[in-house]
Parts: structure tokens; C-alpha cells; sequence
């Protein structure tokens, strides 16, 4: 699990105990106050059971400011840990995990690697077997996509359109597996996978929308 994970657990863990402490001193609170008036009725008859009721009454009193604080407390904080908990839940759901972010990143220059070198391929720039090496080796890190799964903390709209680019990038690096040795000096063929690469873009881009991806960012690391 992720540290996320880990807090959003530990905070609702925290918050329910909080809430309880709410309730154990709201009703401790109560009864208190059951107790002062109850003391409040009673009409002593010497000075001596006027001061002791006076003392137990100012204890009680006392005690209930003490335990109404308490409760007060407890369920701001029962109330603070809870956002928190519930806030890093919503933040895992709006932002990508490592593993996808890395995932995201990597395919991206999978892509453009790959596009550029069926372009090299087609028109014979370079050594056939070095070029079907490249394809080789592209196609399948490109296949290797399949494997992957966006994670379940990931929002629903957000597992749906990772799912769908990893899919993507899965079928492309398998159909182009089954002909890398017949892109060289191909250019139609070249050009049917490179429409490929557009329509896995796409997703791909779906995916940046919804994650705030800086594309330009991505391209100066390279």
C-alpha cells in the first residue's frame, strides 16, 4: 500500500475513535448536568449542608466545563481527521499512482520512438537489421502494456481510460510483433501502423486531460 493508503486508513481509524470520545463524553456531559440540578432542588437546612452542597455543586459544575470541552474536542477532531482521510482518498482518485505515472511516461516515449523508427524503417534510412531489431524490441515493450492495470484507487473515470490506453498499446505492440519484418521498404504498411499510433495517442491524450500531464514537460526530459 501506498503512504496515502496508509493515512487515509490511520485518519478514519483516528476519526472513528474520535467520534466515540464525542459520544462517551456527550454523554458523560449529560449526566453531569443531570446531576447539578438535581443538587440545584435539594433546599439544605444548615449552613454546614449549604457549604458542602455549594462545594459539590462548584465540582460538578466545574467537571462539566471540563467534560464539554472534551466532547467539543473530540469532534473537531473526529471531524478534522476525517477530511484529511477522506481529502488524501480523493487526491489518490484525481492524480496518477507511481506505477501508472512511470507507465504513462515511459509509453509516451515508446510512441514516439516507435513512430519515428517505422518512418526510418519504410523509407530505408539505416541497416535492415538493425531497423527490425528496434521494431523488435519496441513492439514488444509497447506488447508488454497488456499486463498492466490501472489502480483501483484511481477514480472510475480514471481506471476506464487507463484501462483503455494499456488495451490500446497492448494490440499495437502485438499486431506489429506478427510483421516487424515486413516494415522495411514498406510504406504502406508503415503508414497503417503509424494511423495506429495516432488512434493510441489518443487515448494517450485522454489520459493527460484527465491528469493534468504536461506534454511539454515530458518532451524536454527526453
Amino acid at each position: 500500500m501506498t503512504t496515502l493508503d496508509w493515512f487515509f486508513i490511520i485518519g478514519l481509524v483516528l476519526a472513528v475513535l474520535a467520534i466515540l470520545f464525542f459520544i462517551l463524553f456527550l454523554f458523560l456531559t449529560i449526566g453531569t448536568s443531570s446531576k447539578v440540578k438535581r443538587l440545584s432542588k435539594i433546599r439544605p437546612t444548615t449552613k454546614k449542608k449549604k457549604k458542602k452542597l455549594r462545594i459539590a455543586k462548584k465540582k460538578l459544575i466545574k467537571k462539566k466545563k471540563s467534560q464539554r470541552t472534551a466532547m467539543i474536542l473530540s469532534l473537531l477532531l473526529g471531524l478534522f481527521l476525517g477530511a484529511g482521510a477522506f481529502y488524501s482518498s480523493y487526491y489518490q482518485a484525481m492524480h496518477l499512482t507511481v506505477d501508472d505515472s512511470d507507465s504513462i511516461t515511459n509509453g509516451y516515449y515508446l510512441l514516439n520512438d516507435f513512430d519515428s523508427e517505422l518512418t526510418k524503417a519504410s523509407s530505408a534510412a539505416g541497416n535492415q537489421e538493425k531497423a527490425e531489431s528496434n521494431l523488435r524490441y519496441l513492439a514488444n515493450s509497447i506488447a508488454s502494456y497488456g499486463t498492466k492495470k490501472a489502480s483501483e484507487v484511481s477514480s472510475q473515470e480514471g481506471q476506464l481510460a487507463l484501462n483503455r490506453y494499456y488495451n490500446a498499446m497492448k494490440e499495437l505492440g502485438t499486431n506489429v510483433m506478427r510483421n516487424y519484418t515486413q516494415i522495411y521498404k514498406n510504406l504502406d504498411l508503415a503508414k497503417e501502423y503509424q494511423e495506429d499510433v495516432k488512434k493510441v495517442k489518443g487515448y494517450e491524450q485522454k489520459v493527460f486531460k484527465l491528469y493534468n500531464v504536461n506534454e511539454a514537460a515530458l518532451d524536454q526530459k527526453k
